[in-house]
């Protein structure tokens, strides 16, 4: 199969043009491949071009029909299942993440079905005039760019939330997921989205740089959202930055899980290992750190081995990382922490073995220090490391001091004093007795400092394409 660009409505597929999307099982093995965009002057102005007619398309339609377009997008979405299911396995997800991803997209276009009923502005005093009013508005063509690892859910959220808002989009799909943001963008446009109000297009990884630069110089797009890795995000925000164009940024994180002296173990040790496990850690939400206060520690660790014992006869852990450069990046975070002292508490690590069978048994370290390149840096694999504390204030300190902020959660029996803890540490999401895996339509979702700006979901997804406009009125 080749997958095509979606350009003006029209599936657009060259086979001189066309770049492999490899197996995660073998990694030198393609699935398929996708006929890649050709990046050029011409062709570039004629997408943004297309995605301004597109937006002034998708301004006349009224509410009334965008709900009918969104509720038979749901529908199809519903009798499509099956499809969204496989293309997600067979990149290498789990069958129960392959069934988030499905269910959240549906929620999330349900969550903005009940959006697009509230009120769009509010009405003032005006000192000046007889009225005043504010009014949000559209702000105009997005390029939307999504990563693999949960290629529905979060490739369907980047079109969705700038569709909500009366935006036109042009997305890019990853060179390793393009066939999920293909269906979605097919169905949108079969669901009676104008067709040039999406627009779908894949690219070689060489070809991102001059694509986004040339695509932002053309003065059509208004505004950029990305989900990936945080050193990606700073070369694409520092190219928006030339033409003024903003940005939402969901990028990576270094997760953390707060154990406290009142915490309930029997539930807090399962949920953080899962949560630092599942999807082979592939999940920008997944925990990284877990620390354990000292009063506890032990026992903390005395629950856990027959824990990890039970979880990892599970089939989904044996599945591999979606390609050779991710497991590689865990390898050498894994080697750089054992030759400066770090120690296993629980895995079998054989850097062969791995390269052989091209799967990474799941770990869970201690002794891991600063001068270790884990202590500052996502894994994105199945591996979390242990450390004990003392006080929680001090902890807090150090939390703050990181790079990250996207997730934490808080396990303790004392409610009130975590979510007191909660409102002083520096993050996006903080989960109090459950685990950082967490993300639901109605919330907001998005990190601060390097896990990035800005906030996807419901009201708040809206708002980040929209821009307020005051209008006042005299006699």
């Amino acid at each position: 199969m080749i997958v095509p660009c979606i350009i003006s409505g029209q599936e657009i597929v060259n086979k001189d043009t066309t770049f492999p999307v490899f197996s995660h099982k073998e990694p030198e093995t393609a699935l398929h491949h996708f006929s890649y965009f050709t990046v050029n002057e011409d062709n570039i102005k004629s997408i943004a071009d297309n995605a301004k007619k597109g937006f002034k398309q998708w301004s006349e339609v009224s509410i009334s029909k965008k709900v009918e377009i969104f509720n038979k997008f749901i529908e199809i979405l519903k009798s499509k299942r099956e499809e969204f299911i496989n293309v997600h396995t067979e990149i290498g997800g789990p069958g129960w993440f392959a069934n988030v991803n499905i269910d959240g997209i549906i929620g999330q276009v349900q969550e903005y079905i009940g959006c697009l009923s509230n009120s769009e502005g509010e009405l003032f005093h005006s000192e000046h005039n007889e009225v005043a009013i504010t009014l949000r508005q559209p702000i105009g063509p997005v390029l939307s760019i999504s990563p693999w690892n949960a290629p529905v859910i979060l490739g369907g959220r980047s079109v969705l939330a700038p569709l909500a808002a009366g935006c036109s989009v042009i997305a890019k799909s990853s060179e390793k997921s393009p066939k999920a943001l293909y269906l979605l963008i097919k169905y949108l446009l079969e669901a009676g989205i104008p067709k040039d109000t999406v627009q779908l297009i894949h690219l070689r990884p060489e070809d991102n740089p001059p694509f986004i630069d040339g695509l932002l110089a053309t003065g059509a797009i208004r505004k950029l959202n990305f989900t990936g890795s945080t050193a990606v995000g700073k070369k694409i925000s520092t190219v928006a930055a030339k033409y003024l164009v903003p940005c939402l940024l969901e990028l990576g994180g270094k997760n953390i899980s707060i154990v406290r002296e009142d915490a309930d173990l029997t539930k807090a040790v399962p949920k953080i290992t899962w949560g630092a496990w599942a999807h082979m850690g592939q999940i920008c939400m997944s925990t990284d750190k877990v620390f354990v206060h000292e009063s506890i520690y032990d026992e903390f660790k005395e629950k856990l081995i027959p824990v990890a014992k039970e979880m990892v006869k599970d089939p989904d852990f044996a599945i591999n990382q979606r390609d050779t450069l991710g497991r590689n990046k865990v390898v050498q975070l894994v080697d750089d922490a054992l030759a400066k002292g770090a120690s296993i508490v629980f895995g079998d690590y054989s850097k062969s073995d791995i390269e052989t069978k091209n799967v990474l048994s799941p770990l869970i370290l201690e002794n891991v220090t600063p001068d270790m390149e884990f202590y500052s840096t996502e894994s994105f694999g199945p591996i979390y490391a242990l450390e004990k504390f003392s006080d929680i204030d001090s902890l807090v300190e150090e939390i703050n001091s990181g790079d990250y902020g996207l997730k934490t959660s808080i396990w303790s029996s004392n409610v009130l004093s975590a979510i007191n803890v909660a409102k002083k540490i520096e993050c996006g999401g903080i989960h109090i007795n459950n685990i950082t895996v967490h993300d639901e339509p109605h919330l907001p979702h998005g990190g601060v400092k390097s896990s990035g700006s800005g906030r996807f979901n419901s009201r708040w997804g809206i708002n980040e394409f929209s821009y307020i406009k005051t209008i006042t009125a005299d006699y």
